[in-house]
């Protein structure tokens, strides 16, 4: 035991799993635990050889992680029931037994003077001057750095997302007669029954007559040992062999795209394991990536190194939950698309796709061999629910870059379709529910008094455009301003205030003066505009310095907020200033700015989105008649019109919109 400092330790191991038992390995071999003091958290005994661990690898990939002391057995031939038998050279498949990898590990601990705490960890720690303390019930104890082997809990799944099951029970038999092939393994035998999932069985054969026989389930549901039994018990009868049990085995582990429930605590709390994503989804394999986590880990901190694990490649991701979709929802495709698979593709390249060393090429030609209706139609959802589930702000870069490649190709017109289409559907409907955002369910009476009072709103600020045009054009931009600002910083989760006023007129200028001679143009359309003297005498030098200037503010605004959809908007108004004022104002007005509030009021007012567009109806029209009725009267300066409309539209719903979002609790 510890003489000195017998509660505050250097390193602290929650759990003695695969993961941790590898890093301290890892630890001891550089020599990393020499001066450390360090504690174990772990509840069981680890006396048991409660798991089986399998991989496949080079001999090579074998030493480099100095996992050749814990194989027990290794094959170089698989099998598929009834498919294919192959040699898998260079790879060979190994298998650990977990008891011996307690076994050394323990050995290994004897070795050093620490803690072990046989209690389980179920509270957040507390973090004071980079330390954490924990409550282990009992007694608090401090640490410097954590590394957490704790299973996760997992958020529940989204509409492209899946949560399955791989159930699996094993019994270690002993046959009377040398039965068993010892060169080759049984990966998967599908010809067993599927009830409704999908299931195979799994031989490890570690002598001619004693083998690890495995009844596996990929499903929404946990297998009962009763099932287990009986299929177990029909594959050996056709088998025709008579055995002893000798030991047995059972475990769940999760088949999921869903996300972890992941608290952050700092650098220093280090996830392992599951937790730190390195079980493969759609097959339970795991040992092989803890094993590089837990050198690459031990590496890292004997050169005090930051540890920044890298991110799996998105495509795999990809792959992954399209796979899990379908044995989520079409468990009947399963056994087909792993026996086409294994059928159509060379073993030693599927084990490759599995461990996720393939490339595009090859992820191609494995894909074309299987079924393609199902993972086409698969994919399109998926693609569609994820497309849903990205940030606003991706539209309107996504549009900026488009109507550039269509002005490119001299097809402005399909741009100018598209923004029309835009904005009278999306843009101008999002304020035709000011109605009910401060009640839902207005009387005539209310809704009467509601029209009169838009109405002279929008008639006081069309008086101030006929008499004082200058002071309305800045009023316009003012409150406009303060409104595209407000629903930015508000589906961004930030606190808007004076700083979302201030982003909103940065959005507004970078528009306007960098296109700064159509500027011009339109407000000569409007009569009397005194201002237009002032905006005149701005020389190119000026009108430079002001462009960087609200440029440079902007990403000042966006350092300060370390907000990356504030960069990405700053892009798409900048690379927007290459077209046409109308198209890069409304790129903003429609993609981003209305799609905010048409999500605000989504959720603020726990509407379907169909409810809300018929509710919308009768405004979005009387608005569309109003805006065309002024700009076909004033043919002339049409644009000038449309923006005076515009702006007398926008002053009432810019005051209802606040009072929304200071009243309601608006979920982004």
């Amino acid at each position: 035991m510890l003489k000195e400092l017998s509660n505050k330790f250097d390193f602290l191991f929650v759990g003695l799993g695969a993961s941790n038992c590898l890093l301290i390995l890892r630890l001891h071999e550089n020599g990393i635990l020499n001066d450390k003091t360090f504690a174990v958290i772990e509840p069981n005994s680890k006396s048991i050889n409660d798991k089986t661990f399998c991989f496949w690898a080079t001999e090579e990939e074998l030493l480099r992680l100095k996992l050749n002391t814990l194989v027990s057995k290794s094959w170089d031939c698989l099998e598929i029931g009834g498919i294919a038998k192959q040699v898998i050279n260079p790879l060979r498949y190994y298998y650990v037994k977990s008891i011996d990898l307690y076994n050394i590990t323990k050995d290994v601990l004897n070795d050093y003077q620490f803690r072990l705490y046989d209690s389980q960890l179920t509270e957040n720690p507390k973090i004071t001057n980079n330390t954490f303390e924990i409550n282990l019930k009992s007694e608090i104890i401090f640490a410097n750095k954590v590394f957490d082997s704790r299973p996760p809990n997992y958020l529940l799944p989204k509409k492209h997302q899946s949560h399955l099951f791989q159930s699996f029970y094993g019994w270690k038999i002993k046959t009377p007669n040398q039965f068993f092939d010892i060169d080759s393994i049984m990966m998967m035998d599908f010809r067993i029954q599927q009830n409704n999932a999908t299931q195979f069985i799994y031989i490890l054969p570690f002598d001619r007559d004693y083998a690890l026989v495995e009844v596996t389930r990929f499903g929404n549901s946990i297998m009962e040992e009763a099932e287990a039994n009986t299929i177990f018990d029909n594959y050996v009868n056709k088998l025709g062999i008579t055995f002893e049990i000798i030991e047995t085995e059972r475990g769940v582990l999760p088949m999921t795209s869903s996300q972890m429930q992941i608290e952050n605590f700092g650098e220093n709390w280090i996830y392992m394991g599951v937790k730190a994503n390195l079980l493969k989804a759609t097959t339970g394999y795991a040992f092989h990536a803890m094993a590089e986590d837990a050198l690459a880990l031990a590496e890292n901190i004997k050169n005090n190194y930051f540890f920044n694990r890298k991110i799996k490649k998105q495509r795999f991701r990809f792959y992954d939950r399209l796979l899990l979709k379908i044995l989520n929802d079409q468990p009947d495709y399963g056994k087909p698309i792993f026996e086409t698979l294994f059928q159509k593709v060379p073993i030693v390249k599927v084990l490759s796709f599995m461990g996720e060393k393939t490339n595009l090429f090859q992820e191609f030609s494995i894909f074309f061999r299987l079924p393609k209706r199902v993972f086409i139609l698969t994919a399109i959802k998926d693609i569609y629910q994820q497309t849903k589930t990205l940030p606003i702000s991706i539209l309107p870069f996504f549009f900026t870059i488009l109507f550039l490649i269509l002005n490119y190709l001299k097809s402005e017109s399909i741009s100018w379709l598209l923004l029309g289409i835009g904005f009278f559907t999306v843009g101008l409907s999002h304020g035709a529910l000011d109605h009910i955002t401060q009640k839902a369910n207005i009387n005539a009476k209310e809704y009467t008094y509601f029209i009169v009072n838009y109405l002279i709103k929008s008639a006081l600020i069309g008086s101030v455009w006929l008499v004082f045009p200058s002071l309305a054009l800045i009023i316009f931009i003012l409150y406009s301003a303060w409104h595209f600002g407000q629903a930015d910083y508000q589906e961004w989760k930030l606190k808007y205030g004076l700083q979302s006023f201030l982003w909103g007129l940065i959005s507004l200028l970078i528009i306007l003066l960098f296109h700064f001679d159509e500027l011009n143009l339109f407000l000569l359309q409007i009569p009397n505009l005194q201002v237009l003297n002032t905006i005149n005498h701005i020389s190119h030098n000026q009108l430079f310095m002001y462009q960087i200037g609200i440029v440079i503010l902007g990403f000042i605004l966006t350092l300060l907020n370390k907000s990356k959809l504030m960069a990405l908007t700053l892009i798409y108004l900048m690379l927007s200033s290459m077209l046409p004022l109308l198209l890069s104002f409304g790129i903003y007005f429609v993609g981003q700015h209305s799609m905010h509030g048409w999500k605000h009021l989504k959720h603020g007012l726990n509407e379907t989105l169909p409810n809300l567009l018929i509710k919308a109806l009768p405004f979005t029209l009387g608005g569309i008649i109003v805006i065309l009725f002024f700009m076909l009267y004033f043919s002339v300066n049409y644009i000038g019109v449309f923006f005076i409309v515009l702006s007398c539209l926008s002053m009432p719903h810019v005051l209802s919109m606040n009072y929304f979002y200071s009243k309601k609790d608006i979920i982004s």
